[in-house]
C-alpha cells in the first residue's frame, strides 16, 4: 500500500535525527522518545499509530481474500502471494465464479482465451442504467449484478463486458466510466481531505482478456495451483517440450550455419 510507504518513510526520516531506526520502535522502552522535541514526539507518536491502523486493515482484507481463494483454489498457497496479486486473483473470481466452485486450471485458460459473458444484453443495459444514476441499486433483479457494481474492481470487468456487447455503443459505455470516475475523484477528495493518508485505489479501464492474463500470470497460477499435482506434471511436461523445442531449434541453426560454413570453404 502505497500510504504505508508514505508513512514509514516520514517515521523514518524521524527518527534518523537521532540515529534510530524503523527497528528501534520493536524494542521501544520508556526513555527511547525522551531525547525527541515534543512536536517530533508527537509525529512518531502518530506515525506508529497510523501504521498499526493500516496493518489492521491490510490484514482484514488479506484474510477476506484469502477466504475466498482457498475455495476457489484449494490447492494454492497463497501465503506467498502479494496482497495486490491476490486482489487481482480475488476481483476476477468475485466477478466469473461467484458460487467459489474450485477452479480447474483448464477454466482459468478458458476465461482467457474467451472471457464468459456473465450478464445478458438486458442486464448490460439495467446495469449502465444504475451507473448512470437512472436506476437504483434495489431495482436491479440480478443480485450478482448488484455486488458488481458495488465495486470498483468488478465494476471495471463489467464495462469490459459491456464493451464486448454488440448492442451497447462504446460512447455511451465511456460517458457513464467517465461520469463514474468524475465521482470516484470526487470522493477520492473528501476522503483525502477527512482521512490522514488516505490513497485512492485506481482501478485502471482494461479489457476482461488483458485482466485475466494478468490477474492469471504464470507466477500467480504457479501459487493458485501449488498444491496440485496434475497441474505441476503438466508444467513439467510443458516445461520439457518447451526445453525439447529449443535444443531442437538451436541444433538446426547450428546444422544451417555449419553448412553454410562448408559452402563457404569451396568457393
Amino acid at each position: 500500500m502505497q500510504q504505508e510507504k508514505e508513512v514509514k518513510i516520514e517515521l523514518k526520516y524521524t527518527l534518523m535525527i537521532h540515529d534510530d531506526s524503523l527497528e528501534s520502535l520493536e524494542h521501544v522502552d520508556q526513555g527511547l522518545l525522551e531525547k525527541y522535541s515534543p512536536t517530533e514526539q508527537q509525529k512518531i507518536t502518530r506515525a506508529v499509530k497510523d501504521l498499526r491502523t493500516i496493518m489492521a486493515v491490510k490484514q482484514v482484507i488479506q484474510t477476506q481474500y484469502q477466504e475466498v481463494l482457498r475455495r476457489a483454489f484449494p490447492n494454492g498457497d497463497l501465503d506467498g502471494l502479494p496482497l495486490i496479486k491476490q486482489e487481482q486473483a480475488y476481483t476476477a473470481v468475485m466477478y466469473y465464479d461467484p458460487v467459489l466452485k474450485p477452479c480447474q486450471a483448464e477454466t482459468i485458460e478458458q476465461w482467457q482465451a474467451n472471457p464468459p459473458q456473465v450478464f445478458s444484453p438486458q442486464e448490460h443495459q439495467q446495469g449502465l442504467a444504475y451507473l448512470s444514476g437512472q436506476l437504483s441499486l434495489d431495482q436491479l433483479e440480478n443480485h450478482h449484478l448488484q455486488r458488481v457494481l458495488k465495486h470498483d474492481g468488478t465494476k471495471q470487468l463489467f464495462f469490459g463486458e459491456c464493451k464486448a456487447d454488440p448492442t451497447i455503443k462504446n460512447s455511451q459505455i465511456e460517458k457513464i466510466q467517465k461520469q463514474s470516475k468524475g465521482q470516484q475523484d470526487k470522493d477520492d477528495q473528501y476522503r483525502k481531505a477527512n482521512i490522514g493518508h488516505y490513497q485512492p485505489l485506481n482501478y485502471k479501464p482494461v479489457s476482461p482478456s488483458y485482466y485475466l492474463k494478468t490477474a492469471f500470470s504464470n507466477a500467480i497460477m504457479t501459487a493458485l495451483y501449488a498444491r496440485d499435482e496434475d497441474y505441476q506434471r503438466q508444467k513439467q511436461a510443458q516445461g520439457l517440450k518447451e526445453t525439447e523445442w529449443e535444443m531442437t531449434k538451436k541444433q538446426r541453426q547450428h546444422q544451417t550455419r555449419n553448412r553454410h560454413e562448408d559452402g563457404g570453404m569451396h568457393l
